[in-house]
Formats: structure tokens, C-alpha cells, sequence
């Protein structure tokens, strides 16, 4: 006599779904990153470089991140001083 499997229970599709949102997250990055080479020109005070608009984007986004973290964290101290 044979048993029929039983069903399994629908397990929790996130990790599935979190994969595939990466997966098209990294490929829609690589694919701005390989069409950005384009070179361009920096003119800071002292002097000026040329460096792919990529490399340029991205260094302003660090920045970005940068004094964004340091702005939320002083915001926090000041709330807490007072």
C-alpha cells in the first residue's frame, strides 16, 4: 500500500521575493553603472580632474549618506540635551 504525500505547507514566500527585488536591484545598478562611463571634468578650487560620471555619482551619493548620518546624529543629540 502506498501513502500519498502529504501536502506541504506554503512556506514564507519573503525571502523569495527579497531575492528576486535584489536580483533586479543590482542588475538595474550595473546596468546605470556600464552606461555612466562617460568622462567628465571636476573643477574643484585648487584644481580640476576628469573621472567617469559614474565614479562622480556615486562619490556624491557617500557624501550624501555622510552628512546625512552625521546631521542625524547631532539632531539626536540636541533633542536629548534638551
Amino acid at each position: 500500500m502506498e501513502t500519498e504525500p502529504t501536502p506541504q505547507p506554503k512556506g514564507d514566500r519573503r525571502p523569495y521575493v527579497l531575492l528576486v527585488v535584489f536580483t533586479v536591484v543590482l542588475v538595474y545598478l550595473l546596468a546605470f553603472a556600464l552606461l555612466n562611463t562617460r568622462a567628465v571634468e571636476v573643477s574643484f578650487v585648487a584644481y580640476s580632474t576628469e573621472t567617469s560620471l559614474i565614479w562622480l555619482m556615486l562619490a556624491s551619493v557617500a557624501i550624501g549618506i555622510v552628512l546625512g548620518a552625521i546631521g542625524a546624529i547631532w539632531a539626536g543629540r540636541r533633542r536629548r540635551h534638551r
